[in-house]
C-alpha cells in the first residue's frame, strides 16, 4: 500500500473510532480515546517514515506494508 493510502486509512480508523466512543458508556469511550491517541501516534510515524509496517484491529484485523514511493 502507498503511504499515502494508509495515513488515509489510519485517519479514517480514527475518525471512526472517535465517532463510535461518543456513543458509549464512559468507561468504554475512555479506552477507545486511548486507541484513538494510539492511531494519532501512528499517523505521525507513518508520515514521518518511521513506520512501514502497521497493524489495525478495526473493524477486522488488517496488516499493512507500506511500500516504497
Amino acid at each position: 500500500m502507498s503511504r499515502r493510502s494508509a495515513i488515509t486509512l489510519i485517519v479514517r480508523s480514527r475518525n471512526a473510532l472517535l465517532a463510535d466512543a461518543e456513543e458509549r458508556m464512559p468507561a468504554d469511550a475512555e479506552r477507545m480515546h486511548a486507541a484513538a491517541a494510539d492511531l494519532t501516534q501512528l499517523l505521525l510515524d507513518v508520515r514521518a517514515g518511521r513506520v512501514n509496517t502497521f497493524e489495525l484491529n478495526n473493524p477486522a484485523r488488517i496488516r499493512v506494508f507500506i511500500s516504497a514511493d
